[in-house]
């Protein structure tokens, strides 16, 4: 292991760890079922937004999409704020 590798700002896809520190419990990583199932939303919408660049960040891990919760809440809190109702 090179000394850049254990750095606590390296990371191993490649990527520097430059995002504040989370709040507890926004490490938790949900799968497509359950992201679908908190958004009250069907499967294939969460794949039509992967797919078209929208929706919440996720991770490709083999060949699955994982969501992270703090992602999840930042993009929540984003539609919230940009949101139609009063």
């Amino acid at each position: 292991m090179s000394s850049s590798d254990s750095s606590p700002s390296a990371r191993r896809d490649g990527s520097s760890n430059s995002h504040p520190q989370t709040a507890p419990g926004d490490e938790t990583w949900l799968s497509t079922a359950e992201l679908a199932a908190r958004l009250k939303i069907p499967i294939k919408t969460l794949a039509a937004w992967a797919s078209s660049g929208q929706g919440p960040r996720y991770a490709r891990i083999g060949r699955y999409r994982r969501y992270r919760l703090g992602d999840v809440r930042a993009w929540e809190d984003q539609r919230f704020a940009d949101g139609g109702g009063r």
